[in-house]
């Protein structure tokens, strides 16, 4: 292992299942356990297990969240109990830091975070004079996405709401202390995720394997979000704003934060809106490009057996029509390969949650 790098709470249980480890973000994470193909392909069919104790989990009192509230671009501060809220992180020019869930608690939210900006979260926060409690470490989380894991929930007593709502188990006190499980994920699938003692996790988490969910690695985690038309923070969303990715549903314009003037300024170009590259061979990475549209994200879809990516418009004012044919060619130069496919609606596989209006 590298130095410095963080260990989950399961990597014991995790090693013991064959795990093949990898840095990620400061944390030394399963890559994948047999195959990222055959991970990704039971969360389709069945059930899969991921370990995503590398999320950043922080926790805002009530007088914190008033001082929060001119972070978030979404009501976050007054997110209900057991409700979810899903919001955006802007700087000053109203380019995004991080895109975070707020969880509705008693004593006030938890927000979860992605570890790619956990540090940047934290000093945008303290310099706004917010002090967040950082309940990562002693805690953990999991998640269990595909058509089977309502089962799975049923099997161990869970009882699931609504989409993006989350219900605390009998001993709940803290998010140090017992666990809380919502009906949420980031593969496309129905699911459901943990998040709470290390123990209680880690407990979980042999039992949902023992009824059949396959382990599944951040390498499947990966192209299931891709699948699903998802956006990775940190990769798909550097030196963007919400409105660049299709994303002013999470905007509310009627409230005031910081970003919100230059926001509005490019809201009066637009909004650009992501669609899929579906290749006709090979697999388009990053960076591929031509002059309407750029791939931000991509990766091999064992879905659909062909290269996906994800294709972002290069300027306001460009519509990227679905079944049209597109050549993106390497680095944006058509001097280099060419990579010739045609763009598709999002998502690339069909969500199946039960959805609602977040």
């Amino acid at each position: 292992m590298g130095a410095g790098l963080r260990e989950t709470p399961l990597r014991p249980i995790e090693e013991g299942l064959g795990a093949r480890f990898e840095e990620f973000n400061g944390w030394y994470t399963p890559l994948l356990y047999s195959s990222i193909s055959s991970e990704a392909l039971a969360v389709r069919s069945a059930a899969g297990a991921f370990d995503v104790s590398h999320m950043g989990r922080l926790f805002l009192n009530s007088e914190e969240l008033g001082r929060a509230a001119p972070l978030f671009t979404n009501n976050v501060e007054s997110t209900k109990l057991g409700k979810m809220k899903y919001s955006y992180l802007l700087d000053e020019k109203g380019t995004i830091i991080d895109d975070v869930v707020g969880y509705g608690l008693k004593e006030g939210v938890m927000l979860v975070v992605n570890a790619s900006a956990f540090e940047k979260d934290v000093a945008w926060m303290r310099s706004h004079g917010v002090n967040p409690v950082d309940v990562t470490e002693g805690t953990a989380m999991i998640a269990v996405q595909g058509p089977s894991s309502p089962s799975i929930a049923r099997e161990l007593g869970y009882e699931l709401g609504d989409w993006f709502t989350f219900t605390p188990l009998a001993g709940w006190e803290s998010p140090r202390s017992g666990g809380i499980v919502s009906r949420s994920g980031y593969t496309g699938e129905d699911g459901f995720e943990l998040i709470g003692d290390a123990n209680l996790v880690s407990s979980v988490f042999r039992r949902v394997i023992e009824m059949g969910a396959k382990p599944a690695g951040l390498g499947a985690r990966d192209v299931l979000r891709l699948e699903a038309g998802y956006t990775l923070s940190g990769v798909d969303t550097v030196g963007i704003t919400p409105l660049d990715l299709g994303g002013s549903h999470f905007v509310k314009w009627e409230r005031e934060f910081i970003g919100k003037g230059p926001l509005e300024e490019k809201r009066k170009e637009g909004e650009k809106l992501p669609a899929g590259f579906l290749s006709s061979g090979g697999i388009p990475r990053r960076g591929y490009a031509c002059e309407e549209a750029f791939v931000s994200s991509g990766t091999f879809s064992p879905t659909l057996k062909k290269g996906i990516g994800l294709l972002m418009p290069s300027r306001a004012g460009i519509t990227l029509e679905p079944n049209a044919d597109i050549t993106l060619y390497e680095d944006g130069d058509p001097a280099k390969k060419a990579l010739k496919g045609r763009i598709v609606s999002l998502p690339f596989v069909p969500h199946r949650y039960p959805h609602r209006t977040l």
